[in-house]
């Protein structure tokens, strides 16, 4: 495993750059027999959110061994609509899911629609291909996801959990994207130069009730530094937190984040700090996509406001860079799974 900027990103179970395994079975002591019981408890889902001035866009692939499950929406900044696609399945025929954050592909398909992501470490680049359909409702992208010109290193995190089965996620936030996205008729043409893309990739044992609290955004600062962020609170609280910043592509490890906001009225601003006031923003959502399912072995309760973000960033290795206009998502949700 290679290092980068150990000295600031690195304590134990974490790290940054590559992610040297074939996959991630051994390194979660994965008992991958067809029968193991095992295999009804790991949750993956892979994740690629897409964020431009005039749409923001999200998708994602979810095999919890029982139960599986694809989205894929896109939200109309301009014209403050949003389009969403869910679906919830057994995981018979019509889920893949490769155990590599780097290389592999995570897709679904059934009549209703398909949706593949693929990621690839050389070259670095990942693609999301969907077409959702319902009357009405027809949603469409083609894009590629690529590296910024000055790189950007991923972070890794691998986190002992209470049942004492690990859990290991793979995010970067601040990649650049192109191709297209449609909405129904309308087409959205999106250009390297002012799209950003997040990436989640993650594989463990949780337990089977978790709460979390998440917000994740990339952009450019006011003074032009290419800036992504990834904040979560309620999911890893034992030590360790996956709270990192990426400045022009290197990761800074980040304190404990506290989520302020009204969970009866999300569409109020929300306030997302650290508890070492090295981050302080404000999230002003535009749109909200929501979800309250029960079908009986699983509970998914959410809020995802989509929006933009303002304040100040601060790692103790750069000056505070101040952010007025940069998109993304908050979160949040109840699993029991």
């Amino acid at each position: 495993m290679t290092h980068k900027n150990e000295k600031n990103i690195v304590p134990p179970f974490q790290w940054s750059g590559n992610f040297d395994y074939p996959d991630t079975k051994d390194l979660l002591e994965l008992d991958n027999h067809f029968f193991s019981f095992e295999r009804f408890k790991e949750k993956r889902w892979c994740y690629m959110g897409i964020i431009h001035p005039d749409i923001i866009f999200g998708c994602a692939v979810v095999h919890l061994g029982y139960i599986a499950s694809a989205f894929a929406f896109g939200f109309d900044r301009k014209e403050q609509k949003m389009m969403n696609h869910s679906l919830v399945f057994p995981p018979v025929g019509q889920v893949r899911y490769d155990r590599n954050p780097e290389n592999g592909v995570c897709s679904y398909k059934s009549l209703r629609g398909k949706l593949t992501l693929t990621h690839h470490k050389k070259p670095v680049q990942s693609t999301i291909n969907t077409s959702f359909f319902l009357p009405g409702k027809s949603l469409i992208a083609d894009i590629k996801v690529i590296e910024p010109d000055s790189g950007i290193s991923p972070m890794h995190f691998l986190m002992p959990m209470k049942n004492s089965k690990p859990a290991f996620t793979s995010k970067t936030a601040g990649l650049k994207a192109k191709g297209n996205i449609t909405i129904n008729k309308k087409s959205f043409n999106l250009s390297s130069k002012n799209t950003f893309a997040v990436f989640d990739w993650t594989h463990g044992f949780y337990p089977r009730q978790t709460f979390w609290n998440w917000a994740c955004g990339a952009g450019f600062s006011d003074d032009g530094a290419q800036i992504g962020f990834n904040f979560s609170s309620g999911v890893y609280e034992n030590g360790l937190q996956e709270n990192i910043v990426w400045i022009n592509g290197t990761p800074y490890k980040q304190k404990d984040m506290t989520f302020q906001y009204d969970t009866k009225n999300p569409e109020q601003p929300w306030r997302i700090k650290s508890k070492d006031d090295l981050i302080n923003l404000r999230f002003s959502p535009e749109g909200i996509r929501r979800a309250n399912d029960n079908l009986g072995i699983i509970i998914s309760k959410f809020i995802q406001p989509c929006g933009s973000f303002e304040g100040s960033i601060k790692t103790k290795d750069n000056p505070t860079f101040h952010l007025s206009h940069v998109g993304g998502v908050v979160e949040e949700h109840f699993a029991k799974w």
